[in-house]
């Protein structure tokens, strides 16, 4: 693709989202290396439609009244992120906790929850699993929008299995809400990201945490080495739940949307990374599109 294509590229794939782009957001998205100012050099050439800043492909400007009316929303929730964040990193086994979903991006639809991707001390992601939902159910009445853990992997198992532009964006939109220091170690075991953005930058590691008294006290007594079997047996009972469920699901797509292993676990129900990248591909593919991204070529 040209230069213009790839803006085009950029743009489509947010705006599944309904989420117009700033100019600093389609280079961070860019799929073209390019430095800074060849890329604003050569952004300059194009008439591409913007408003207040967002850049988008849409007939009307409709789609830049949304995103700030979601910007808007999302403001009151993403202060009540940061109380999480610290509140979490009492309970056992947490090593970090980032901020994803839309909620990450700065917007909330209205259905936004807090969604979470938590990372676990090895050899103890079911019994911090656990923990968490058992919270979530107790006093918050099972509500996702607090809390709504959904992405876990392990300490030393930080690599993603899914390298696609969806979870590549997850990533690398991640927001830190405790250890951010963890979030350079995980973006560094997924340097894969890079293939699809290769102006993203991945920072420096930053201070290391202090982890609090309270947590290592609440750990101490699973500390043995059978508290490791204790948490296989809670990964076992858990590959039960999905499986009585969502018995609709063969097993291949329950292990895809309820990822349950030693060093990961993962609920993406009704299989929404895959429709976005289906409906993706299927808009880059599109004639009209074709047609609008040739034209001035």
């Amino acid at each position: 693709m040209n230069f213009k294509n790839n803006v085009y590229a950029t743009l489509l794939y947010f705006d599944l989202f309904d989420h117009p782009l700033s100019r600093d957001e389609i280079y961070a998205f860019f799929p073209q290396k390019l430095d800074r100012a060849e890329f604003d050099r050569m952004f300059s050439e194009y008439d591409f439609r913007s408003v207040d800043g967002f850049v988008h492909l849409r007939d009307n400007d409709e789609v830049v009244t949304i995103r700030k009316h979601r910007e808007k929303k999302a403001k009151r929730m993403l202060l009540a992120t940061g109380i999480i964040g610290k509140f979490l990193r009492y309970f056992p086994f947490v090593r970090a906790v980032f901020l994803s979903g839309s909620l990450s991006k700065g917007v909330n639809d209205g259905d936004a929850d807090i969604d979470l991707f938590i990372i676990s001390a090895e050899e103890r992601l079911w019994i911090c699993r656990s923990f968490l939902t058992l919270f979530k159910k107790m006093f918050l009445l099972n509500s996702k929008k607090f809390l709504c853990p959904n992405y876990f992997v392990t300490e030393k198992h930080l690599e993603i299995p899914e390298k696609n532009i969806f979870t590549a964006t997850e990533l690398v939109t991640l927001r830190p809400l405790f250890n951010r220091n963890m979030l350079f170690e995980l973006l560094e075991a997924n340097r894969w990201i890079l293939r699809f953005f290769p102006n993203f930058r991945i920072d420096s590691p930053g201070r290391k945490p202090t982890f609090s008294t309270v947590q290592r006290l609440l750990e101490l007594p699973m500390s043995d080495g059978y508290t490791a079997k204790w948490d296989a047996q809670l990964m076992r009972r858990f590959r039960e739940i999905w499986a009585t469920r969502y018995p609709e699901y063969t097993q291949s797509e329950r292990e895809f949307q309820f990822r349950s292993t030693p060093y990961s676990s993962k609920i993406h129900p009704n299989d929404f990374q895959r429709k976005v990248l289906s409906a993706y591909e299927n808009r880059l593919r599109d004639e009209r599109i074709e047609r609008l991204i040739k034209i001035g070529d």
